[in-house]
């Protein structure tokens, strides 16, 4: 069919465009496969040769390595009745002290050579002397005061007697008085004598009595004054006897064999009444304080094994060692921190009071109670509830109870023959059945 001019003719349209079209799409199936199934068949391929090579590999025979035994130490066990020793740890403390205060107020006027930091004094020396020139002249005034007072007193006693010989004369006088009464009543009666001269012996003898009760009264007045007096004398003696210990208390005295320490007293120094000149610490009764767990003070009171117990206190320092024994006298009242303080009385000598000073940090050594039938053990045996035994080169382990930890090691009762070897050595894995060599 012929195509009118300018036009295509229709069947060419109709087929070039389907043929290109397929074209693009066998081009880009094509891609897909390369890049899609080619790494699959790569990767099979790898693992195929990887299969093959593993299943052919030669087999190269593993030789086993002998065992090797550990190189261990190792203690017989020795059954016994034990008393370990407590390895304890606490400090000198001093068993008595005290502040020596002023008892009197004044300026200080010397001062004792060995009141200083750490100076050692006697009993009885004298550290420490406050002017004594006001109580000097407070003891003189009540000297004074007590003489006065006395002079009044044998003033009194001295009237007192004149007024006795007085009554002494009266009495004497109306006795005289009533003979005469008693003669002029008889003459009268008479008529031998006037009434007028009766009357006027009658008028005497009322004199005479009324003069015998007022020296009597007199007397007694006198009494009560001297009563007062006394009264005034007992406290006048007081005032001489608190003025002179006051003069006595400007001298300040060591009570006891001490150490000084915080001095504060120099000469010149106005101090009161009360005011700290120094504190004093005793020399002859150093204490160690130490602390008991409650397991410790537990089993050891139970059997009365605290109070009275004898102990060792040690001081170390460096390669110089100082022990003394001690008695543990009593238990602190009250419980600190889980733990028991006990004091022990050290004996004293001249080196432990050269070394041994209150704060001194040292090691107490305490007998702990009885243990029979047990076995001591070093620390390092023990695996927490259990020991090694070593048995035909072997170790085995055999579970043990703790009796005691001790300066000398552990106590342990437990099913251990006596005379096994226990393992002492700390391995990072020991279990039974390993091999062991016990070293020489």
């Amino acid at each position: 069919m012929d195509a009118r001019p300018g036009e295509e003719p229709p069947f060419l349209v109709r087929t070039r465009a389907p043929r290109a079209g397929l074209g693009r799409r066998v081009i880009r199936a094509a891609r897909l496969l390369v890049m899609v199934f080619l790494p699959l068949l790569l990767l099979a391929g790898a693992l195929a040769g990887f299969a093959y090579m593993q299943a052919t590999r030669p087999t190269v025979p593993v030789e086993r390595q002998p065992e090797q035994p550990r190189l261990v130490d190792a203690i017989a066990a020795e059954r016994a009745d034990l008393r370990p020793t407590l390895s304890l740890f606490g400090e000198v403390v001093s068993g008595r002290s005290v502040d020596l205060r002023a008892l009197v107020a004044g300026e200080i006027i010397s001062v004792s050579d060995q009141l200083v930091e750490g100076g050692r004094v006697s009993r009885n020396d004298e550290l420490a002397r406050i002017d004594p020139f006001a109580f000097e002249g407070a003891l003189v005034r009540a000297n004074a005061d007590l003489a006065e007072t006395d002079a009044r007193i044998a003033e009194l006693d001295a009237r007192v007697r004149q007024e006795e010989a007085g009554i002494a004369r009266a009495r004497e006088q109306l006795a005289i008085t009533e003979r005469e009464i008693a003669r002029l009543r008889t003459l009268t009666d008479r008529g031998a004598a006037p009434e007028r001269q009766l009357d006027d012996a009658l008028l005497r003898l009322s004199q005479a009595e009324s003069a015998l009760e007022g020296r009597e009264s007199q007397i007694a007045v006198f009494e009560a004054q001297r009563d007062q007096l006394a009264a005034a004398r007992a406290r006048l003696e007081f005032g001489v006897a608190q003025a002179r210990r006051n003069l006595d208390d400007t001298v300040l005295r060591a009570p006891f064999d001490a150490l000084i320490t915080s001095p504060q007293a120099e000469e010149g120094k106005l101090v009161g009444s009360n005011d700290r000149i120094a504190t004093l610490v005793a020399v002859d009764r150093l204490e160690a304080r130490f602390a008991l767990s409650d397991s410790q003070y537990a089993r050891l009171a139970s059997r009365g094994e605290v109070t009275g117990n004898a102990v060792s206190v040690i001081w170390r320092a460096g390669d110089n060692v100082v022990e003394r024994p001690a008695t543990v006298t009593r238990i602190a009242p009250q419980v600190a921190d889980a733990s028991f303080a006990a004091f022990a009385e050290i004996a004293i000598d001249d080196t432990a009071l050269e070394v041994l000073r209150p704060g001194t940090f040292v090691e107490v050594a305490m007998p702990d109670r009885l243990y029979e039938d047990t076995i001591l053990l070093p620390a390092d045996a023990l695996y927490e509830n259990s020991v090694f035994l070593i048995v035909e080169e072997r170790l085995q382990r055999v579970p043990v109870t703790v009796r005691a930890f001790a300066a000398e090691g552990v106590v342990v009762e437990g099913e251990i023959p006596d005379g096994a070897l226990v393992l002492t050595s700390r391995l990072s894995a020991a279990a039974t059945g390993q091999l062991v060599e016990v070293r020489e």
